[in-house]
């Protein structure tokens, strides 16, 4: 698990854009957060409900395949973050 320190009036902004662009090229449940259904894995973004904060999940087949999805998303939610 990793937490995201992100304010309470973007979090959820965030985590749609997030929906947004991950549902264009991926299989994605949207379902308290966004899960993504990556080829060899998922990765899971939520607002959390307790804390300025996003929580970010992931599992993949190998170590490679989870250090490629967790930095995809952490890259994308950063640039969502500039905008």
């Amino acid at each position: 698990e990793i937490r995201v320190d992100c304010p309470d009036d973007r979090k959820f902004l965030l985590a749609k854009k997030a929906t947004e662009y991950f549902r264009q090229r991926y299989d994605v449940i949207d379902i308290d957060g966004v899960r993504i259904k990556f080829p060899q894995g998922w990765g899971l973004i939520r607002a959390s409900n307790t804390q300025p904060a996003l929580v970010l999940r992931f599992e993949a087949t190998s170590e490679a395949m989870l250090n490629e999805y967790r930095a995809l998303v952490q890259e994308k939610l950063a640039e969502f973050e500039r905008e």
